[in-house]
Protein backbone atom coordinates (compact mmCIF):
# COMPACT_ATOMS: atom_id res chain seq x y z
CA UNK A 1 0.00 0.00 0.00
CA UNK A 2 2.93 2.43 -0.24
CA UNK A 3 2.44 3.02 -3.66
CA UNK A 4 -0.99 5.01 -4.77
CA UNK A 5 -1.99 3.70 -8.25
CA UNK A 6 -3.45 6.46 -10.10
CA UNK A 7 -6.68 5.04 -12.43
CA UNK A 8 -8.45 6.64 -15.55
CA UNK A 9 -11.58 5.10 -16.34
CA UNK A 10 -12.83 4.48 -20.21
CA UNK A 11 -16.46 4.40 -20.26
CA UNK A 12 -18.07 5.42 -17.90
CA UNK A 13 -21.43 3.56 -17.67
CA UNK A 14 -23.41 1.48 -15.38
CA UNK A 15 -20.95 -0.88 -14.53
CA UNK A 16 -18.89 1.30 -13.62
CA UNK A 17 -20.99 3.73 -11.66
CA UNK A 18 -22.29 0.80 -9.53
CA UNK A 19 -19.20 -1.16 -8.99
CA UNK A 20 -15.85 0.24 -10.08
CA UNK A 21 -15.74 3.73 -8.74
CA UNK A 22 -17.54 3.28 -5.38
CA UNK A 23 -14.58 1.14 -4.76
CA UNK A 24 -12.07 2.63 -5.92
CA UNK A 25 -13.22 5.68 -4.15
CA UNK A 26 -12.58 3.99 -0.72
CA UNK A 27 -9.83 2.07 -1.27
CA UNK A 28 -6.08 3.83 -0.14
CA UNK A 29 -4.20 1.94 -2.87
CA UNK A 30 -6.03 4.39 -6.14
CA UNK A 31 -6.69 7.32 -6.96
CA UNK A 32 -9.65 7.96 -9.08
CA UNK A 33 -6.81 10.19 -11.69
CA UNK A 34 -8.88 10.71 -15.01
CA UNK A 35 -12.16 9.97 -16.52
CA UNK A 36 -13.49 9.17 -20.08
CA UNK A 37 -16.54 9.00 -22.05
CA UNK A 38 -18.44 9.45 -24.86
CA UNK A 39 -20.60 11.54 -23.04
CA UNK A 40 -19.38 14.63 -21.52
CA UNK A 41 -22.16 15.58 -19.51
CA UNK A 42 -21.92 12.04 -18.06
CA UNK A 43 -18.16 12.67 -17.34
CA UNK A 44 -18.88 16.14 -15.72
CA UNK A 45 -21.64 14.92 -13.16
CA UNK A 46 -19.15 11.83 -12.24
CA UNK A 47 -16.20 14.20 -11.82
CA UNK A 48 -17.88 16.34 -9.42
CA UNK A 49 -18.65 13.52 -7.49
CA UNK A 50 -15.62 12.08 -7.38
CA UNK A 51 -13.12 15.37 -7.50
CA UNK A 52 -11.65 14.82 -10.89
CA UNK A 53 -10.53 18.10 -12.26
CA UNK A 54 -12.30 19.45 -15.24
CA UNK A 55 -8.72 19.32 -17.12
CA UNK A 56 -8.47 15.29 -16.15
CA UNK A 57 -12.12 14.89 -17.52
CA UNK A 58 -11.80 13.42 -21.73
CA UNK A 59 -14.22 12.93 -24.12
CA UNK A 60 -11.22 11.41 -26.27
CA UNK A 61 -9.10 8.84 -25.33
CA UNK A 62 -6.08 9.49 -27.00
CA UNK A 63 -5.55 12.78 -24.70
CA UNK A 64 -6.03 11.50 -21.81
CA UNK A 65 -3.74 8.21 -22.40
CA UNK A 66 -0.67 10.80 -23.49
CA UNK A 67 -1.22 11.60 -19.52
CA UNK A 68 2.55 10.27 -18.49
CA UNK A 69 0.89 10.47 -15.03
CA UNK A 70 -1.71 7.97 -15.53
CA UNK A 71 -0.74 4.46 -14.05
CA UNK A 72 -3.57 2.41 -15.42
CA UNK A 73 -7.07 2.31 -16.76
CA UNK A 74 -10.26 0.43 -16.14
CA UNK A 75 -11.97 0.10 -19.79
CA UNK A 76 -15.77 -0.35 -19.62
CA UNK A 77 -16.89 0.39 -23.11
CA UNK A 78 -18.69 -1.47 -25.08
CA UNK A 79 -16.15 -2.67 -27.25
CA UNK A 80 -13.05 -2.91 -26.00
CA UNK A 81 -10.34 -3.63 -28.72
CA UNK A 82 -9.78 -0.10 -29.62
CA UNK A 83 -8.88 1.40 -25.85
CA UNK A 84 -7.40 -1.65 -25.27
CA UNK A 85 -4.73 -1.54 -28.08
CA UNK A 86 -4.32 2.38 -27.89
CA UNK A 87 -4.08 1.46 -23.61
CA UNK A 88 -1.36 -0.88 -23.97
CA UNK A 89 0.76 1.47 -26.46
CA UNK A 90 0.65 4.45 -24.26
CA UNK A 91 1.97 1.82 -21.57
CA UNK A 92 -1.24 2.05 -19.02
CA UNK A 93 -1.65 -1.02 -17.18
CA UNK A 94 -5.27 -2.47 -18.03
CA UNK A 95 -8.68 -4.10 -16.10
CA UNK A 96 -10.17 -4.79 -19.23
CA UNK A 97 -14.13 -5.65 -18.63
CA UNK A 98 -15.05 -8.88 -20.05
CA UNK A 99 -15.01 -10.17 -22.92
CA UNK A 100 -11.74 -9.29 -24.04
CA UNK A 101 -12.83 -8.98 -27.22
CA UNK A 102 -15.20 -10.12 -29.74
CA UNK A 103 -13.04 -12.45 -32.28
CA UNK A 104 -9.67 -13.90 -31.67
CA UNK A 105 -7.34 -11.72 -34.23
CA UNK A 106 -8.47 -8.50 -31.65
CA UNK A 107 -7.66 -10.40 -28.59
CA UNK A 108 -4.36 -11.35 -29.97
CA UNK A 109 -3.28 -7.87 -30.96
CA UNK A 110 -4.02 -6.73 -27.49
CA UNK A 111 -2.21 -9.32 -26.05
CA UNK A 112 0.68 -9.08 -27.65
CA UNK A 113 0.58 -5.35 -27.48
CA UNK A 114 0.69 -5.96 -23.33
CA UNK A 115 3.23 -7.90 -23.70
CA UNK A 116 5.40 -5.38 -25.91
CA UNK A 117 4.93 -2.68 -23.07
CA UNK A 118 4.96 -4.90 -20.46
CA UNK A 119 1.61 -3.57 -18.78
CA UNK A 120 -0.92 -5.87 -16.62
CA UNK A 121 -3.34 -7.02 -18.58
CA UNK A 122 -6.28 -8.40 -16.36
CA UNK A 123 -9.82 -9.66 -17.29
CA UNK A 124 -12.54 -8.04 -15.54
CA UNK A 125 -14.28 -11.67 -14.31
CA UNK A 126 -15.28 -10.77 -10.50
CA UNK A 127 -16.54 -13.83 -9.75
CA UNK A 128 -13.43 -15.25 -10.39
CA UNK A 129 -12.61 -13.63 -7.19
CA UNK A 130 -15.71 -14.57 -5.36
CA UNK A 131 -15.01 -15.98 -1.69
CA UNK A 132 -17.73 -19.00 -2.10
CA UNK A 133 -16.17 -19.98 -6.12
CA UNK A 134 -12.93 -20.53 -4.27
CA UNK A 135 -14.40 -22.62 -1.27
CA UNK A 136 -16.07 -24.25 -4.09
CA UNK A 137 -12.99 -24.84 -6.06
CA UNK A 138 -10.99 -26.45 -3.20
CA UNK A 139 -13.82 -28.86 -3.21
CA UNK A 140 -13.99 -29.93 -6.36
CA UNK A 141 -9.57 -30.25 -6.48
CA UNK A 142 -10.63 -32.68 -3.22
CA UNK A 143 -13.45 -35.20 -5.03
CA UNK A 144 -12.18 -38.35 -6.41
CA UNK A 145 -15.01 -39.56 -8.68
CA UNK A 146 -16.80 -36.55 -10.49
CA UNK A 147 -19.54 -37.88 -12.80
CA UNK A 148 -21.00 -34.96 -13.88
CA UNK A 149 -21.26 -31.18 -14.38
CA UNK A 150 -23.78 -28.72 -14.99
CA UNK A 151 -23.31 -25.17 -15.55
CA UNK A 152 -26.61 -23.39 -16.05
CA UNK A 153 -27.30 -19.25 -16.94
CA UNK A 154 -30.65 -18.08 -17.36
CA UNK A 155 -30.67 -14.45 -17.50
CA UNK A 156 -33.56 -11.77 -17.58
CA UNK A 157 -34.36 -7.97 -17.63
CA UNK A 158 -31.72 -5.59 -15.69
CA UNK A 159 -34.87 -2.51 -16.01
CA UNK A 160 -34.93 -1.91 -11.91
CA UNK A 161 -31.87 -1.32 -11.70
CA UNK A 162 -32.45 2.10 -12.09
CA UNK A 163 -34.73 1.77 -8.99
CA UNK A 164 -31.85 0.67 -6.83
CA UNK A 165 -28.57 2.65 -7.83
CA UNK A 166 -28.89 6.97 -9.80
CA UNK A 167 -26.91 6.11 -13.24
CA UNK A 168 -25.69 9.03 -14.23
CA UNK A 169 -26.74 8.77 -18.65
CA UNK A 170 -25.32 11.64 -21.16
CA UNK A 171 -27.89 12.65 -24.17
CA UNK A 172 -25.08 14.22 -26.14
CA UNK A 173 -23.74 11.70 -27.91
CA UNK A 174 -24.53 11.87 -31.80
CA UNK A 175 -26.55 8.68 -33.03
CA UNK A 176 -24.14 8.20 -35.65
CA UNK A 177 -21.22 7.92 -33.18
CA UNK A 178 -23.39 5.03 -31.36
CA UNK A 179 -24.18 3.27 -34.65
CA UNK A 180 -20.82 2.76 -35.72
CA UNK A 181 -19.72 1.46 -32.56
CA UNK A 182 -22.66 -1.36 -32.77
CA UNK A 183 -21.29 -1.93 -36.57
CA UNK A 184 -17.93 -2.40 -35.59
CA UNK A 185 -18.90 -5.12 -32.61
CA UNK A 186 -20.92 -6.74 -35.34
CA UNK A 187 -18.25 -6.53 -38.08
CA UNK A 188 -15.98 -8.43 -35.35
CA UNK A 189 -18.60 -10.83 -34.49
CA UNK A 190 -19.00 -11.74 -38.31
CA UNK A 191 -15.28 -12.03 -38.28
CA UNK A 192 -15.02 -14.48 -36.23
CA UNK A 193 -18.07 -16.66 -36.92
CA UNK A 194 -17.08 -16.77 -40.62
CA UNK A 195 -18.98 -16.98 -43.73
CA UNK A 196 -23.11 -18.71 -43.81
CA UNK A 197 -22.23 -18.65 -39.88
CA UNK A 198 -23.69 -15.09 -39.57
CA UNK A 199 -27.24 -15.97 -37.63
CA UNK A 200 -24.97 -17.34 -35.06
CA UNK A 201 -23.76 -14.40 -34.02
CA UNK A 202 -26.37 -13.17 -31.75
CA UNK A 203 -25.69 -16.19 -30.04
CA UNK A 204 -21.90 -16.23 -29.63
CA UNK A 205 -22.66 -12.68 -28.59
CA UNK A 206 -24.68 -13.78 -25.76
CA UNK A 207 -22.01 -16.06 -24.36
CA UNK A 208 -19.26 -14.05 -24.48
CA UNK A 209 -21.57 -10.93 -22.73
CA UNK A 210 -23.55 -13.12 -20.34
CA UNK A 211 -21.92 -16.71 -19.66
CA UNK A 212 -18.29 -15.83 -20.18
CA UNK A 213 -18.72 -15.84 -16.52
CA UNK A 214 -19.49 -19.13 -16.70
CA UNK A 215 -17.49 -20.35 -19.07
CA UNK A 216 -14.29 -18.94 -17.29
CA UNK A 217 -15.31 -20.51 -13.51
CA UNK A 218 -15.59 -23.88 -15.51
CA UNK A 219 -12.45 -23.72 -16.88
CA UNK A 220 -10.48 -22.76 -13.76
CA UNK A 221 -12.58 -25.37 -11.76
CA UNK A 222 -12.17 -28.67 -14.14
CA UNK A 223 -10.05 -27.58 -16.90
CA UNK A 224 -10.31 -26.87 -20.62
CA UNK A 225 -12.98 -29.34 -22.71
CA UNK A 226 -13.50 -30.28 -25.69
CA UNK A 227 -17.10 -29.24 -27.28
CA UNK A 228 -18.59 -32.61 -28.20
CA UNK A 229 -21.97 -30.58 -29.33
CA UNK A 230 -23.82 -27.46 -29.24
CA UNK A 231 -27.44 -25.92 -30.81
CA UNK A 232 -28.31 -22.41 -30.59
CA UNK A 233 -32.37 -22.45 -30.33
CA UNK A 234 -34.65 -18.97 -30.65
CA UNK A 235 -31.28 -16.99 -30.93
CA UNK A 236 -30.45 -16.67 -27.52
CA UNK A 237 -30.75 -20.04 -25.98
CA UNK A 238 -27.59 -22.03 -26.25
CA UNK A 239 -26.86 -25.87 -25.06
CA UNK A 240 -23.85 -27.62 -24.98
CA UNK A 241 -22.51 -31.15 -24.03
CA UNK A 242 -18.51 -31.04 -23.38
CA UNK A 243 -16.24 -33.94 -22.69
CA UNK A 244 -13.76 -33.93 -19.35
CA UNK A 245 -12.52 -37.13 -20.57
CA UNK A 246 -13.79 -39.01 -16.87
CA UNK A 247 -17.35 -37.21 -17.15
CA UNK A 248 -18.95 -34.76 -19.12
CA UNK A 249 -20.30 -31.34 -18.47
CA UNK A 250 -23.83 -29.61 -19.91
CA UNK A 251 -23.41 -26.12 -20.08
CA UNK A 252 -27.14 -24.10 -20.53
CA UNK A 253 -27.17 -20.38 -21.30
CA UNK A 254 -30.10 -17.89 -22.13
CA UNK A 255 -31.61 -14.84 -22.29
CA UNK A 256 -35.35 -13.37 -21.51
CA UNK A 257 -35.65 -9.40 -21.51
CA UNK A 258 -39.22 -9.02 -21.12
CA UNK A 259 -39.22 -10.82 -17.22
CA UNK A 260 -36.56 -10.40 -13.91
CA UNK A 261 -34.54 -13.32 -13.82
CA UNK A 262 -31.14 -14.69 -12.45
CA UNK A 263 -30.45 -17.86 -12.34
CA UNK A 264 -27.26 -18.57 -12.47
CA UNK A 265 -25.85 -22.25 -10.65
CA UNK A 266 -23.17 -24.61 -11.08
CA UNK A 267 -23.60 -28.32 -10.17
CA UNK A 268 -21.61 -31.18 -9.41
CA UNK A 269 -21.98 -34.33 -9.21
CA UNK A 270 -19.64 -36.73 -7.52
CA UNK A 271 -19.35 -40.05 -5.72
CA UNK A 272 -18.51 -38.85 -2.27
CA UNK A 273 -20.75 -35.83 -2.76
CA UNK A 274 -22.48 -32.91 -5.18
CA UNK A 275 -22.06 -29.48 -5.01
CA UNK A 276 -24.42 -26.94 -6.12
CA UNK A 277 -23.10 -23.23 -6.45
CA UNK A 278 -25.79 -20.30 -6.82
CA UNK A 279 -24.86 -16.95 -7.72
CA UNK A 280 -27.07 -13.89 -6.41
CA UNK A 281 -28.41 -11.23 -8.76
CA UNK A 282 -24.64 -9.75 -9.45
CA UNK A 283 -25.25 -5.76 -8.53
CA UNK A 284 -26.26 -7.19 -5.11
CA UNK A 285 -23.31 -5.90 -2.96
CA UNK A 286 -22.01 -7.72 -0.44
CA UNK A 287 -24.82 -10.62 -0.74
CA UNK A 288 -22.88 -14.43 -0.25
CA UNK A 289 -23.15 -16.73 -3.15
CA UNK A 290 -24.43 -20.05 -1.95
CA UNK A 291 -22.67 -23.30 -1.51
CA UNK A 292 -24.32 -26.22 -0.99
CA UNK A 293 -23.08 -29.35 -0.08
CA UNK A 294 -24.95 -32.90 -0.27
CA UNK A 295 -23.04 -35.69 1.39
CA UNK A 296 -24.24 -38.51 3.73
CA UNK A 297 -23.47 -37.82 7.27
CA UNK A 298 -20.68 -39.63 9.24
CA UNK A 299 -20.69 -43.33 7.86
CA UNK A 300 -24.63 -43.76 7.73
CA UNK A 301 -26.88 -43.25 4.59
CA UNK A 302 -28.39 -40.51 5.93
CA UNK A 303 -28.53 -37.58 3.15
CA UNK A 304 -27.98 -34.19 4.10
CA UNK A 305 -27.29 -30.76 2.78
CA UNK A 306 -24.79 -28.00 4.22
CA UNK A 307 -25.02 -24.71 3.54
CA UNK A 308 -21.80 -22.85 3.51
CA UNK A 309 -21.77 -19.02 3.42
CA UNK A 310 -17.93 -18.02 3.17
CA UNK A 311 -17.96 -14.66 4.39
CA UNK A 312 -19.43 -11.51 2.87
CA UNK A 313 -16.66 -9.94 0.91
CA UNK A 314 -17.59 -8.17 -2.85
CA UNK A 315 -16.21 -9.91 -5.35
CA UNK A 316 -15.60 -6.70 -7.46
CA UNK A 317 -13.42 -5.16 -4.49
CA UNK A 318 -11.64 -8.29 -4.33
CA UNK A 319 -10.99 -7.88 -8.10
CA UNK A 320 -9.51 -4.53 -7.85
CA UNK A 321 -7.22 -5.65 -5.01
CA UNK A 322 -5.93 -8.15 -7.20
CA UNK A 323 -5.11 -5.86 -10.20
CA UNK A 324 -3.18 -3.32 -7.58
CA UNK A 325 -1.63 -6.20 -6.60
CA UNK A 326 -0.28 -7.83 -9.70
CA UNK A 327 0.70 -4.25 -10.84
CA UNK A 328 2.56 -3.76 -7.84
CA UNK A 329 4.20 -7.02 -7.46
CA UNK A 330 4.30 -7.62 -11.11
CA UNK A 331 2.48 -11.36 -10.47
CA UNK A 332 0.72 -12.35 -13.39
CA UNK A 333 -3.49 -11.68 -12.98
CA UNK A 334 -5.81 -14.88 -12.50
CA UNK A 335 -7.79 -13.87 -15.06
CA UNK A 336 -5.33 -12.65 -17.38
CA UNK A 337 -5.21 -11.90 -21.38
CA UNK A 338 -4.49 -15.34 -22.23
CA UNK A 339 -6.98 -16.96 -19.99
CA UNK A 340 -9.41 -14.93 -21.40
CA UNK A 341 -8.65 -15.69 -24.71
CA UNK A 342 -9.68 -19.39 -23.95
CA UNK A 343 -13.64 -18.37 -23.30
CA UNK A 344 -13.48 -16.46 -26.56
CA UNK A 345 -12.00 -19.93 -28.31
CA UNK A 346 -14.34 -21.99 -26.53
CA UNK A 347 -17.75 -20.03 -26.90
CA UNK A 348 -16.23 -19.83 -31.22
CA UNK A 349 -15.84 -24.07 -30.54
CA UNK A 350 -19.47 -24.26 -29.31
CA UNK A 351 -20.80 -22.16 -32.29
CA UNK A 352 -18.67 -23.96 -34.87
CA UNK A 353 -20.34 -27.44 -33.43
CA UNK A 354 -24.05 -25.80 -34.48
CA UNK A 355 -25.46 -27.40 -37.17
CA UNK A 356 -26.50 -25.18 -39.92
Amino acid sequence: MDKKIRVGIIGCGQIVQIEHLPFLSELPQFEIYSLCDLSAQVIAQLGEKYGVPAQRQFTDMDKMLADPELDAVIIATKDHYEPGLKAARAGKHMLIEKPLAYNLRQADEIIAEAKRSNVVLMVGYMKRYDPSYLYFKEQVEALKDVNLVRVHDFGGSFDFTNSLFHIIRGSDIPAEVLAKGAQDIKDAIAEQMGPGREHLGEAYSLVLGLSTHDTILMRHAFGRPKVLYADVHKETFVTSVLDYGSFRAVFESGLVMNRRSWDEKIWVYAGEKNLTLEFPWPYLKNYPTKLTINENEGDSMVNVDKVVVNNFQESYRNEILHFYDCIVSGKKPDTSGEDAREDIQLAYEMMCKVQC
